[in-house]
């Protein structure tokens, strides 16, 4: 089983979503590919932990470090992101703050390997949907 999902985020983040029996990958195109300094970030379905949605998402454990990754605020953050905890992946629109930026409308997916412990994904709530049942059915 195979499906690809194209997301547009308010016309500014483009990426697809490949979910395959065994596993799921977020590819980036375009300026998200740039300014993440990734193409693609993908987990086996064996690797997640949980996926959950959150309206409003700030839970970081420390200062987060940028490694690669950029950062302009009330615009973008996107790339990969090291804590205490272990190594973020952070592709989100509109991100309030510096230090524990707040986001918004985000699936966060918690997996078992060192890189990435999160990956941390703007989408819609139905996208969102989409995978969380993708996982529940395994």
């Amino acid at each position: 089983m195979f499906r690809l999902v194209r997301h547009n985020i308010k016309k500014r983040i483009i990426m697809y979503t490949t979910m395959t029996s065994s596993s799921l990958a977020f590819v980036l195109e375009g300026l998200e590919q740039v300014i993440a300094f990734r193409a693609k970030v993908s987990v086996d379905r064996k690797d997640i932990i949980s996926i959950k949605w959150f309206d409003e998402f700030s839970d970081w454990p420390s200062l987060l470090v940028r490694m690669p990754g950029s950062y302009l605020p009330r615009r973008i953050m996107a790339g990969s992101y090291w804590n205490r905890e272990g190594w973020d992946f952070v592709l989100a629109k509109k991100p309030k703050g510096l230090r524990h930026p707040t986001l918004y409308n985000v699936v966060v997916i918690v997996t078992k390997k060192p890189r990435y412990k999160r990956i941390i994904i703007c989408m819609d709530k139905t996208k969102a949907n989409d995978i969380m049942s993708w996982w529940e059915n395994k």
